[in-house]
C-alpha cells in the first residue's frame, strides 16, 4: 500500500517520501476506506516543519493527513451507518496521505452523490472549524451581525455561507482579488483589506468577529469592528492588547465536538455549499511536495487536493 510520509522535520522536498506500508488491522468499531482524494492543509505543513513538536510527538516515518474521501472496503461488526461500497467522507487523526486509511466509525459519513470527490476531501477540516465555532463555541451568544475576516479562505468562505444559512448579517473582508468570490458566497458587505481600512468602515457594527486569517494586523481591525461586550474569535493568535471590552476566544479542536454530527450537517448542505478548489494534483510524491510548497507561500484562494484516477 502506497503512502506519503515525512521521515523527519524539515523542507518538503527533503523530508517527504513515498513508502510501502502493510494494511492496518481492523476492529469492530472501525472502517477501512480506499481513498480517492485527500486534502493538504496548513496544519500538515506546520507538522512537517516541526512547529508542533513541543506538544505533539511524531514517530517517523509519519503519514500526514486528516481529510479524505473514498470507498468503504471493510466495515467493523458494530458499524451500521455505512457498508462496503459506500462513498464516504473521512476525518482521520492522521494518515490520509495514502491509498487507504482505517478510521473509527464515528469519524466517517456517507458522501452525497451530488458532492464531488474534491469538495468531499477538501471541506472536512475547514467545515469542522466553521461548524463547531458557530454551533458550539459561540452558540446563542453569536448575535445577528457577524464579521468574517479572511472570508475568501477555506474556513472563512464556509463561515460566510453557514452564517447566511442561519439568517445572519455577514460583514466580510479579504483581498481585492477575491471580492467577487466573497460577494457570491453571500456576504452582505465587503471591504478589501488591501485597499481600505475595514476597522474604520465597519467600526462597532459586529456582535461577533471571527478572525479566520493567518494572523497579523487583522486583530486590530477586528477589535474596532466588534461592538463593546461582543465576541472576538481567533483561529490563530488573539490580539496581544485587548483594547475593547468583550469575550476574546481562541478556537481549537475539542473532544466535546462530534465529527459525525458536523459532517452530517455538511452532507445536508451538499447541494448549496461552495468550496473553492485551487488545484487538483495527481496521486504522486511530487504532487504532495508541490502542494506543501504552494501552501507555504501566498497561494490563491482555494484548497489543494490530491486525487487518484479511478
Amino acid at each position: 500500500m502506497k503512502r506519503f510520509a515525512i521521515k523527519d522535520y524539515g523542507p518538503a522536498s527533503d523530508v517527504l517520501i513515498e513508502i510501502e506500508a502493510e494494511p492496518r488491522l481492523m476492529d469492530d468499531t472501525h472502517v477501512r476506506v480506499e481513498l480517492t482524494a485527500f486534502a493538504i492543509n496548513p496544519y500538515d505543513v506546520a507538522l512537517r516543519q516541526g512547529a508542533m513538536r513541543d506538544f505533539r510527538t511524531l514517530k517517523f516515518p509519519y503519514v500526514l493527513g486528516n481529510d479524505g474521501a473514498g470507498i468503504v472496503t471493510e466495515v467493523g461488526s458494530k458499524i451500521t451507518h455505512v457498508k462496503v461500497g459506500d462513498e464516504v467522507i473521512v476525518h482521520a487523526v492522521g494518515g490520509t496521505y495514502g491509498e487507504e486509511v482505517v478510521v473509527p466509525g464515528k469519524k466517517i459519513v456517507r458522501k452525497p452523490v451530488s458532492m464531488s470527490w474534491e469538495v468531499a476531501a477538501g471541506a472536512v477540516t475547514p467545515w469542522l472549524t466553521a461548524y463547531n465555532l458557530v454551533t458550539h463555541l459561540l452558540g446563542d451568544t453569536i448575535g445577528g451581525t457577524v464579521m468574517v475576516q479572511g472570508a475568501s479562505g477555506a474556513v472563512g468562505s464556509l463561515l460566510v455561507q453557514f452564517l447566511k444559512k442561519q439568517g445572519k448579517t455577514v460583514l466580510a473582508s479579504a483581498s481585492k482579488r477575491n471580492e467577487t468570490l466573497v460577494r457570491q458566497l453571500g456576504a452582505d458587505q465587503f471591504v478589501a483589506y488591501d485597499e481600505e481600512d475595514a476597522g474604520k468602515i465597519f467600526a462597532d457594527q459586529a456582535d461577533s468577529v471571527i478572525d479566520a486569517t493567518k494572523g497579523g494586523r487583522a486583530g486590530e481591525a477586528g477589535m474596532e469592528i466588534m461592538k463593546a461586550g461582543g465576541n472576538f474569535v481567533a483561529l490563530n493568535d488573539l490580539p496581544s492588547e485587548q483594547k475593547k471590552p468583550g469575550n476574546y476566544l481562541s478556537f481549537g479542536p475539542s473532544k466535546d465536538y462530534s465529527d459525525f454530527d458536523a459532517l452530517t450537517a455538511l452532507t445536508e448542505l451538499a447541494d448549496t455549499i461552495h468550496l473553492t478548489i485551487a488545484e487538483v494534483l495527481p496521486f504522486t510524491l511530487a504532487s504532495v511536495i508541490a502542494g506543501h510548497e504552494k501552501l507555504e507561500g501566498h497561494p490563491a484562494a482555494g484548497k489543494i487536493i490530491i486525487k487518484k484516477e479511478r
